[in-house]
């Protein structure tokens, strides 16, 4: 990997980016409010499962798609991209339909609205394209610009799940008294298991694509009415 690609990965995986993604916890609050995850070892496990089969099975193989459509849209002639901005947008649509309650929804166009803004703030020249998908969702605004930026489908895919994942820490150690060393060996303990979802989601076919994370929809639908939060969702 070129430095240039390294420097461009890290930049638009960062939690500095101004996005608000730090706003929310995508359920996790609530599980700890109600106990269901009550130490790091639990944090570890719920974290581990939604990156597995949340991320693996539905954000990644469509982070994938929309990479890929993306980089053709930029190379193609004009009498291509009518076809193309079509598929942008069912996978982008196709996205936000398993996005199983209103906060985990409403957290995907917001987030991915203020990832439009700050792209236009970046280059006038690719303005014009954040203006093809009406609800633009993260993973749409983070493939648009890694295709921009020059990265490869999979290094595009490891700065997701890595941006989720420092997220998700965050998130435990605001909402829990976890320490920052604890935080930092789930990240550890996880390392090894990014390669693989990343490897295992790049290879699924379209009618494979999905999820059935019961914990994560209930907890996130529960959290929309939790009387305490620091989180948004």
């Amino acid at each position: 990997m070129q430095t240039t690609s390294l420097l461009n990965l890290l930049h638009i995986s960062s939690p500095a980016l101004p996005i608000g993604a730090f706003a929310y916890s995508q359920g996790l609050e609530y599980t700890l409010e109600a106990g269901w995850c009550k130490k790091a070892d639990d944090v570890e496990l719920w974290i581990k499962s939604v990156m597995v089969h949340g991320l693996g099975g539905v954000d990644l193989p469509i982070l994938k798609r929309l990479h890929q459509a993306w980089s053709a849209y930029v190379q193609e002639q004009a009498d291509g991209q009518a076809q193309i901005k079509e598929s942008l947008n069912a996978w982008n649509a196709t996205l936000l339909a398993f996005r199983e309650t209103k906060e985990l929804y409403l957290e995907d166009i917001q987030v991915g609205d203020a990832f439009k803004q700050w792209h236009k703030s970046q280059s006038a020249e690719h303005i014009a394209k954040l203006e093809l998908i009406e609800k633009p969702t993260v993973a749409s605004m983070y493939a648009l610009n890694a295709v921009i930026k020059g990265l490869t489908v999979k290094e595009c895919l490891i700065g997701f799940v890595w941006a989720w994942l420092e997220n998700q820490i965050t998130s435990a150690s605001k909402a829990m008294p976890m320490g920052q060393t604890d935080g930092q060996n789930i990240i550890r303990h996880l390392i090894p298991q990014i390669e693989a979802v990343i490897e295992k989601s790049m290879q699924l076919e379209d009618d494979d694509i999905g999820s059935g994370l019961v914990g994560l929809s209930m907890s996130s639908a529960l959290h929309e009415n939790q009387y305490s939060r620091l989180f948004r969702s």
